[in-house]
């Protein structure tokens, strides 16, 4: 469906407060869509002529694909929010996903990550080599300020200020930035990792944390996925499973609620726009931190 490709192009341009990744995945969806009409109705060649059929064809075709809820869901809401940006722009009449329930994404509770982990990990790195003092203060700087792995790489120089002891971080660079503290042994591994960097080729470069050699395309930035892999690697050097960095965020978030913040301003030093993600990350950690809410309240030894 030529068309309904050329609108897809069409309605990416107006994703502007998106950030680059929920861009990709809405691409993915609606190309997958459009790819699937034109094989499964090659008859059907102008949006209009998509119904509600349609949609729930495609969403069985997903399941018997073997595809899970969660992604069935952000298939549909891609193409929801295509179909209804061709209704707004009076291409098609009505659009035709609004009345289709979204599928209900399974919990995956993502455990957080024990203190003795951490400790085998950062002991590990404990050297005065370049990337020992590099992989420390990322590692640091994941742990303490719950950051995703694209804002720890998005960091530049410029945004850390190692006397306040905080950071500026970005979801993408020109969205609007949070600033986030950290504590004094990530500030102390930040001032070390920064005598090393500063014998670095690229010294002079504007990103935090360099790699050792520069790629084709993030030249010297140590990328998103430059990240997990290091993870990958020094979890495999202490014999450990490989950690994933976004569970540095959910035990962030876990350690935060357990030791007294509101939901509310991990909400906010998190990035999100909901409550809901607030609950989701550390949520394997919850019965836990009940339990020790109701020790430290102790109602029956007050009378």
């Amino acid at each position: 469906m030529d068309a309904l490709a050329d609108l897809v192009d069409e309605w990416m341009l107006t994703l502007t407060e998106v950030s680059e990744e929920t861009r990709t995945v809405y691409r993915r969806g609606a190309d997958q869509f459009t790819a699937w009409l034109a094989e499964a109705h090659p008859k059907l060649t102008e949006p209009h002529q998509i119904t509600t059929r349609h949609i729930h064809e495609w969403m069985r075709h997903l399941a018997d694909a073997g595809r899970s809820k969660a992604t069935r869901r952000v298939r549909l809401i891609a193409v929801r929010l295509l179909l209804g940006y061709l209704a707004a722009e009076g291409v098609i009449e009505v659009n035709p996903a609004a009345g289709i329930a979204l599928p209900e994404a399974e919990e995956h509770v993502v455990p957080v990550i024990h203190d003795e982990d951490l400790t085998r990990l950062l002991r590990a790195t404990d050297g005065p080599g370049f990337l020992e003092r590099r992989d420390t203060a990322a590692m640091r700087l994941l742990l303490d300020t719950g950051c995703r792995r694209g804002e720890l790489a998005g960091i530049n120089l410029d945004d850390v200020d190692l006397r306040a002891q905080q950071v500026t971080l970005y979801r993408t660079k020109g969205s609007r930035p949070r600033i986030v503290p950290f504590g004094a042994k990530t500030a102390l591994a930040l001032r070390k990792y920064l005598r090393a960097r500063a014998k670095h080729p690229a010294a002079a470069s504007a990103p935090l944390l360099l790699t050792q050699r520069p790629g084709v395309v993030g030249g010297w930035r140590l990328s998103g996925g430059g990240v997990a892999e290091m993870l990958a690697r020094r979890c495999a050097a202490v014999g450990m499973a490989p950690i994933n960095p976004h569970k540095f965020r959910h035990t962030w978030a876990h350690d935060l609620l357990a030791n007294g913040a509101n939901e509310g301003d991990v909400e906010k030093l998190a990035g999100w726009r909901s409550p809901v993600m607030v609950r989701r990350y550390g949520a394997s950690a919850a019965d836990e931190r009940a339990r020790d809410a109701a020790r430290r309240m102790a109602r029956g030894d007050r009378v």
